[in-house]
């Protein structure tokens, strides 16, 4: 029996090409969409989550509040970490991360500029999990000097060969390598290729005062991090009011769960881009509809050929089969177009996974379709649609009269219509929905991106001081660049601009005389302003002809000047620190711009002024641009020989910071997309079901004389109605739920009348022409044949 079922289902599905392929194809692309999107929210669901302790794993921020601002810092100060394991049994180990300054590694005659190295303490491996390749990381980092490398980073080096036992020459220091081990997952908050012993650093360094270390806290077990973060505030008055509370500051201690970060922390200074906990569930409800759709338009399609299969099933009746066994039929004939399309959906998967790697700024291999997650998520959707989807048409088609069907009659009914219209409606709702809120992304990021910066980043470069070399060297680079006339201006900063900058406490006059404040600030030369077009508002920018620049004088941002209140900023009195008291003024105020990128607000900024700095600003002239880097490479070569000549162009940079946006707007988009082409295959299932129900009564319009205008308006406005309702129930659902996504971003785009006019163009534009391509089939059919087969 069993074996007759699948024989009658392959026979049905052959035969009716057509309309197999639609479904298929409907299918195929839902189901591959939306396996896609499975993996991709459940790669972002799984970061960190590989680490054996990982509930118990907390990273500690400062939440900082000053009597005008209040921030959140991702660090803690160097002496916490110990101390804290020290004052509290609840906590069962602690390690830090320091950050190892971009170095040039040697062995012999290999070498590379590493990036992704840090300090570690030896308790590291005691929390964070990892599979040891050579030696052992017990005791790994113990040792002055010791160090831990991922298997990529002994690859660059040692070729393959063992690399446990030998070293790598950083400058004068050497360090021994005890352990190699796999790569740092990709599903990782931070990622390193090399950790070197902490005991490498001068045991006293860093007071109560100062932040800036990556702090990880591994909690007994049943220990409740609430209660716990609780107890920290004891902390300030044991460590640090003598500090900060004389100067109106207070620190509390926040624990984030370390799997928590990827997709909760909002915070700047991450050491790897973060996700979004609503991108997650934003793609979740996309794959949702992806399958909804498919199985929508299944039923539609299905229900569509009923006035063809009534009388195979009347026939079917007559010679004895029950009803059961005509539901089981056609349950049959979906599972099996079900497993078709799962089966041509990962084909289709394995070929564009390159590509939707590349637009999703993921990195999925092949073996990603075997593990449980991909295996499960395939027998739920062989359930959703396979079953789900085919037991409406089952009941539907099963319940036809033979004595009726013989005689002629369809048994649509008005219900039944009315069923399939409400199906057209969701779809096309949904469909609204993803239309508009994939037009309001597009514009939210085309505005930050185009949004005034406050600089011009027009042809200009950046470089920054190789390791191991004098600072010094990077003044004399640029005044031999400005030798060649095709160099406009040249700039020195400690701090690259849109990458945040540093805060230090510093005393700002205010009209209660000097108050403490804390205040981001970055060390320029006297050309780094004009060589980033940045505007002067009011009074100078520094200058050689003024010698006391150097120590006695600030430029401020005009949020600064706001936030102190001060009316006439020139001559404003800060207090600088630089070995001793100085006593710098105001001699300048600029045009904010967006030192510390575009998703968060512009801050209070200072720039002070040191003729040496480690980064260097080039800003080209023309459009040779080829000729004038080659220029620039050999003065590099002259001045810093045998060092890699690296530099990247500001406006990549500036770029840099939405491409994890950039690659969920194009996700986004491409299965807008498709959700659209799968309704409009629902569609047209649809169109062809009205069509041939209505085919006598055009056959008696056209008669009497109708013309094919008439029939086409009569049909076609019969869709288009659904379509207003769809309109009527997504916009608003658009606007609402779009207004609420746009709130988390600091600048944002204002929604229009716009963005609904082209939505309901792209809405309309497809469903005329799916309908309209049925409709005049109908309307230049024979009246005489369509009559006589009524």
């Amino acid at each position: 029996m069993f074996k007759s079922l699948l024989k009658n289902a392959f026979r049905n599905i052959t035969n009716k090409f057509g309309y197999s392929f639609l479904n298929i194809l409907g299918m195929t692309l839902g189901i591959a969409s939306a396996l896609f999107l499975i993996l991709y929210v459940t790669d972002e669901l799984s970061f960190d989550k590989y680490h054996e302790h990982a509930d118990r794993i907390y990273r500690v921020q400062s939440h900082i509040t000053e009597t005008d601002d209040e921030f959140t810092w991702i660090v803690a100060q160097i002496p916490f970490g110990p101390q804290v394991k020290e004052d509290y049994p609840e906590v069962e180990s602690m390690t830090r991360l320091f950050n190892f300054q971009r170095a040039l590694f040697k062995n012999g005659d290999i070498e590379f500029t590493e990036e992704n190295v840090y300090y570690a303490d030896s308790t590291f491996f005691d929390i964070f999990t990892y599979r040891v390749l050579e030696g052992s990381t017990d005791g790994a980092l113990d040792r002055p000097n010791s160090m831990v490398l991922t298997h990529t980073m002994a690859d660059r080096y040692f070729s393959g060969e063992t690399a446990v036992g030998k070293t790598l020459k950083v400058g004068e220091e050497i360090y021994t390598i005890y352990a190699v081990i796999e790569d740092v997952p990709k599903n990782s908050h931070v990622l390193f290729d090399g950790l070197v012993s902490r005991n490498s650093l001068p045991a006293q360094m860093g007071s109560w005062g100062n932040f800036g270390v990556f702090t990880y806290l591994l909690l007994k077990p049943g220990e409740d991090p609430a209660v716990f973060q609780e107890k920290l505030k004891e902390m300030y008055d044991r460590y640090m009011a003598s500090i900060f509370e004389s100067i109106g500051i207070s620190v509390e201690y926040e624990l984030m769960k370390v799997t928590d970060i990827h997709l909760h922390s909002d915070n700047g200074g991450e050491p790897q881009p973060t996700g979004s906990i609503q991108y997650v569930l934003i793609f979740s409800i996309v794959a949702f509809f992806l399958l909804l759709i498919a199985t929508l338009n299944y039923i539609s399609l299905a229900t569509a050929r009923s006035a063809k299969r009534a009388k195979e099933i009347s026939i079917r009746k007559v010679i004895g089969s029950r009803r059961s066994l005509l539901i089981t039929q056609f349950l049959a004939e979906s599972s099996m177009l079900t497993l078709f399309s799962l089966v041509l959906s990962i084909g289709l998967l394995m070929i564009l996974l390159p590509q939707l790697n590349l637009l999703s700024g993921k990195d999925f291999s092949l073996d990603v379709l075997g593990r449980p997650v991909a295996i499960l998520s395939l027998i739920g959707i062989m359930l959703l649609v396979g079953i789900l989807g085919g037991i409406y048409p089952a009941l539907y088609l099963s319940r036809f009269s033979p004595v009726i069907v013989m005689k002629g009659v369809t048994q649509s009914g008005t219900s039944r219509g009315v069923f399939r219209k409400v199906l057209t409606v969701i779809q096309f709702t949904i469909s609204a929905v993803m239309i508009a809120s994939t037009l309001v992304v597009i514009n939210q990021l085309n505005y930050m991106q185009n949004k005034e910066q406050g600089w011009n980043m027009d042809g200009v470069i950046s470089m920054q001081l190789p390791d191991n070399e004098p600072i010094s060297k990077m003044r004399l680079l640029k005044e031999q660049l400005l030798g060649n006339p095709q160099i406009e201006h040249a700039g020195l900063t400690n701090t690259r601009i849109g990458n945040g900058s540093g805060k230090v406490i510093f005393q700002m006059e205010t009209s209660n005389g000097l108050e403490p404040r804390g205040i981001n600030f970055a060390v320029v030369d006297q050309d780094f302003v004009e060589t980033l077009g940045i505007q002067m508002v009011e009074g100078r920018d520094f200058s050689l002809d003024f010698i006391g620049d150097t120590l006695t004088g600030v430029v401020v941002n005009q949020t600064l000047a706001q936030r102190l209140n001060w009316e006439e900023p020139i001559g404003k009195r800060v207090q600088l620190g630089d070995g001793g008291q100085i006593m710098a003024q105001v001699i300048g105020v600029m045009k904010d711009y967006h030192q510390t990128g575009m998703y968060n607000e512009v801050e209070s900024l200072m720039l002070v002024y040191r003729l040496d700095n480690p980064i260097l600003y080039v800003k080209m002239a023309g459009d040779d641009s080829g000729n004038t880097l080659d220029f620039i490479g050999e003065k590099w070569e002259e001045i810093f020989p045998g060092k890699p000549f690296e530099y990247s162009f500001l406006e990549d940079d500036f770029m840099e910071q939405f491409s994890n946006d950039r690659n969920r707007r194009t996700v986004f988009a491409g299965f807008t997309i498709l959700i659209i082409v799968i309704a409009c295959l629902g569609l047209f299932g649809l169109a062809s079901y009205t069509t041939e129900r209505r085919a006598r009564e055009v056959g008696i319009r056209k008669v009497f004389g109708a013309s094919i205008a008439r029939i086409l308006r009569m049909i076609t406005w019969e869709f288009l109605l659904l379509i207003m309702i769809s309109f009527a129930i997504s916009i608003p659902a658009a606007w609402f739920l779009m207004r609420d996504w746009l709130q988390d971003f600091v600048y944002r785009y204002k929604m229009g009348p716009v963005i609904f006019l082209w939505t309901i163009l792209l809405i309309l534009l497809p469903t005329v022409i799916t309908v309209s391509y049925q409709s005049y089939k109908a309307a230049t059919a024979n009246p005489a044949d369509t009559i006589h087969e009524e």
